[in-house]
């Protein structure tokens, strides 16, 4: 059975932070129950969910590396196009569809509304009357407790897992308040389930959010004899990882937030480096997907397609869907019909 918080942990996070952090604690060793594996027949359909931060499809230009054939060669052989403005395809099992971003609110879509709307299926710029940046505030917080898609998928009598690792530096620095909880920690935390740690992540069960684990978990020395560095890992290694995890979860989630920082930085190089690895990570969770799993693939809004500037696009953002239940998703028109998708092919 996974241990997701170690006891050597959960005592560090008790004796050193205040009672915030020792009620996530108590919070994810309630939710263990939650987060087990199915004992499912392979009739039912798994589906892992991939968000890749900032990623819209743009023109061909040279602002735009995803038009380059270097940047995404796997993933431009398997669907037979590169991810560009106008990509679209329908087979038996697979479906590329582009998606509105904007949700038909004045503005470039940003990260807290466009993903508080994948994972809830709700209209969360419309709700707010703008797009909301960065982390959720306590309006779209009440979006996810009662729309998330991991409490909406457990009501099905289905499981659901957060593949991403967490360090305990996440949570120290929550409770110091110098970070605030993204949109997917917070919908792990509403639907009381537990975080993947440093524990998992050594035991081959979960993956960081750069794919590789090559982010330092501390930016100090004293933090890194306590907590140990990582070993970084392969993104073939990677995707085997989180294709294995899909086959025991109803829902997995991995987010990677390597492009959006890919495009706001505006660096070609990193930009062009950024979409190879995630190529070579979804070469492989494709590789190793189960027979009963559906991949979904999206974005919150563009980015990295346009490296002439820092800021987000409007463009369009790819829907990708590959497995049994692909053509489920060829009616998505934008942000707000994936979590609704999801659960109906569970």
């Amino acid at each position: 059975m996974t241990q997701h918080v170690t006891s050597q942990q959960t005592a560090h996070l008790q004796t050193a932070h205040p009672a915030s952090v020792q009620q996530e604690i108590r919070s994810q060793r309630s939710g263990l129950s939650h987060s087990r594996p199915e004992n499912q027949s392979h009739s039912q359909s798994n589906i892992l969910l991939v968000f890749l931060d900032g990623v819209g499809l743009g023109e061909v230009n040279q602002s735009n590396p995803l038009s380059q054939p270097q940047a995404m060669p796997f993933l431009s052989d398997y669907l037979g196009q590169r991810l560009l403005k106008g990509a679209a395809l329908t087979t038996a099992n697979v479906t590329l569809k582009p998606i509105d971003a904007t949700l038909g609110v004045e503005g470039l879509p940003q990260s807290a509304s466009g993903q508080t709307t994948i994972y809830t299926g709700q209209n969360a710029a419309k709700f707010l009357g703008r797009h909301q940046s960065g982390f959720a505030n306590g309006s779209l917080r009440q979006l996810i407790d009662q729309y998330g898609l991991f409490s909406k998928a457990i009501a099905l009598n289905r499981t659901a897992t957060l593949a991403n690792a967490y360090s305990p530096e996440y949570f120290y620095a929550i409770a110091a308040r110098k970070r605030r909880y993204s949109v997917c920690t917070l919908l792990n935390l509403s639907a009381g389930l537990p975080f993947r740690m440093q524990y998992e992540y050594e035991q081959g069960e979960a993956i960081f959010w750069d794919i590789v684990g090559a982010v330092p978990p501390a930016r100090n020395a004293r933090s890194l004899k306590q907590n140990g560095a990582r070993a970084p890992i392969t993104p073939a290694v990677a995707g085997e990882r989180l294709a294995r995890l899909s086959d025991r979860y109803g829902v997995t989630l991995f987010e990677c937030y390597l492009s959006d920082y890919a495009g706001h930085a505006q660096d070609w190089n990193q930009a062009v480096a950024c979409m190879q690895r995630i190529d070579r990570f979804l070469e492989s969770v494709i590789a190793h997907l189960p027979a009963h799993v559906t991949l979904v693939i999206t974005s919150d809004h563009g980015n990295i397609e346009d490296l002439s500037t820092k800021r987000h696009t409007l463009n369009k953002v790819p829907l990708i869907a590959i497995g049994p239940q692909a053509q489920s998703f060829s009616k998505s028109k934008d942000l707000t019909s994936i979590a609704p998708q999801i659960l109906a092919v569970l």
